[in-house]
């Protein structure tokens, strides 16, 4: 334990502030930015003068609006699909015994090392050869894999911790293994459920490689790359815009992880911690 000395305060207290500056200046640079009239963009003032213009564009611009359903759309699909995923295969590596489990469970932490831009080549490759390119399937079936090793591995450690005698129990009183899961484990292991599906949900929303790359059509693009494509140019930038529409991006995850926060935080710490 540290005792909580006068320099010991000190250097708490700066690197407190060092740290909140680097997290929350960019934040409130973006809704400032977005905040100020066109004209005022590039001078250097804080909340001295406001113009909901930029955001009023933004809401009712009908391709950002298209975009923003596109990426719902895709993030819910690939959240929800990674997490059902997640849940049976960390439930197996959990309370099953079988042939070559261990070498899965490693080529599954294995996958994790390799980056993804990488990884990139191999599946524009597989995508194109199953008639999947440019499609949002193309886009859910990429995020589920990134999801995946963490989601699992995440899930099997909260699995972990819940007692075998409730499986024994269920299966002298008659249930099946899908009845187990479905009726008994799952409800139990909400909270680790709802982590992985929120951390599926802001990777596939943040995504602008594979987006931009395994969807080219205008009609299908996601928010990211549809507002790279749309505000940023060779000659200018439009800033402003640009700022308004990030913070109209923000909105869902926001809003998504302020209801959810609670489940989020109790699966993370539940998983991490085996008994």
């Amino acid at each position: 334990m540290f005792q909580k000395t006068l320099p010991f305060m000190i250097f708490y207290c700066v690197a407190a502030v060092l740290i909140g500056f680097f997290v929350f200046f960019p934040l409130v640079w973006m809704i400032n930015t977005a905040l100020k009239p066109s004209d005022e963009v590039f001078t250097l003032s804080f909340f001295t003068s406001f113009s909901l213009e930029g955001i009023k564009s933004i809401v009712t611009n009908p391709a950002i609006m298209r975009y923003l359903a596109n990426s719902l759309l895709v993030s819910f699909a690939s959240s929800a699909a990674a997490t059902i995923v997640s849940a049976f295969s960390g439930y197996s590596f959990s309370k099953f015994r079988y042939r070559g489990r261990k070498i899965i469970m490693g080529a599954f932490m294995m996958s994790q090392a390799f980056p993804q831009a990488i990884l990139l080549l191999s599946i524009y490759l597989m995508m194109q050869k199953a008639g999947l390119l440019g499609s949002y399937w193309a886009l859910i079936i990429s995020y589920v894999v990134f999801t995946l090793p963490v989601g699992t591995w995440t899930l099997k450690s909260y699995f972990d911790n819940l007692p075998d005698s409730l499986i024994e129990s269920a299966k002298i009183d008659g249930a099946g293994n899908l009845r187990i899961m479905f009726s008994i484990i799952f409800p139990m292991a909400v909270p680790g459920l709802v982590s992985i599906a929120i951390y599926g949900f802001v990777w596939s929303w943040n995504d602008l490689l594979y987006s931009m790359t395994l969807v080219t059509d205008t009609a299908r693009r996601t928010l990211a790359p549809g507002l790279v494509m749309t505000f940023l140019g060779e000659a200018s930038t439009n800033w402003s815009a640009m700022m308004s529409a990030s913070i109209v991006a923000a909105v869902p995850v926001t809003i998504i992880f302020v209801f959810l926060q609670r489940y989020f935080i109790a699966g993370l710490t539940s998983g991490a911690v085996k008994g």
